[in-house]
């Protein structure tokens, strides 16, 4: 009895911090997608598919977990092995669609990933339409003084095409010209941003399959109970009271 109740307990506790933490991912999610700054650069980019798929998919699983939370708390309220087991396979899925939105993040989201050479490859469009698109040139400018970087690569990059370094790629404090790549400086700084949600993501993944083990080992417990002709089945809230 006492190894069931403390199952039991364990598992609502489980769906308490995963039910934050996945309220917690789907704000910083929601974030990504809705944050003024950001949401211009994605816009003027054209890189809704690469930026925000996997915040996208992680919105689901959290979704999917907030809600499985509540059917596994009823579930383990009432003992239903049905509902259990319903739980258990929501929680499966919810991991599948937690690593998939994690994977994505972090393929198309850090320094180290395609995001990089995605971005100098578009940064290089924007840099050879600047002379007959304004608007190619607006972001260009805007990235270049934001992110403290000249060129898709290097301030060389102008050199080379015989362009005018514009304004943007110098210090306004000291006149520098600006050293780094702006798909490289612009990668880092993405990073802290999807990093933070990809460890609160994996921390989540990590919780869920913990709910599915100690679900599965719950329902295995009622079962054996249930089949034990010696004594009548009670619920566990009957057992508690006094």
């Amino acid at each position: 009895m006492t190894t069931k109740i403390q199952i039991a307990y364990s598992l609502h506790t489980l769906n308490a911090i995963s039910t934050v933490l996945a309220v917690v991912v789907m704000a910083l999610c929601l974030w990504l997608r809705y944050e003024w700054d950001f949401k211009h650069y994605v816009y003027e980019l054209e890189a809704q598919q690469v930026l925000w798929t996997g915040p996208y998919i992680l919105i689901v699983a959290s979704s999917l977990t907030m809600a499985t939370s509540v059917l596994g708390s009823w579930a383990t309220v009432i003992e239903d092995c049905q509902l259990i087991s319903l739980f258990a396979l929501g929680s499966a899925s919810s991991v599948v669609l937690g690593m998939a939105g994690l994977a994505y993040t972090l393929n198309h989201g850090i320094y180290h990933s395609e995001l990089t050479p995605w971005l100098e490859e578009r940064l290089w469009v924007l840099f050879h339409e600047m002379d007959y698109n304004e608007r190619s040139a607006r972001i260009l400018r805007i990235i270049q003084e934001d992110m403290e970087c000249c060129g898709p690569s290097d301030w060389k990059d102008y050199q080379t095409f015989n362009k005018v370094l514009p304004d943007e790629c110098r210090s306004p404090v000291t006149g520098n010209i600006a050293g780094g790549s702006c798909a490289e400086e612009f990668a880092r700084w993405m990073e802290p941003r999807t990093g933070w949600l990809c460890g609160l993501a994996l921390l989540l993944v990590v919780i869920q399959m913990g709910n599915i083990l100690i679900s599965l080992w719950l329902r295995k417990s009622i079962l054996l109970e249930r089949s034990n002709d010696n004594r009548p089945y009670r619920l566990v809230g009957e057992r508690t009271r006094v």
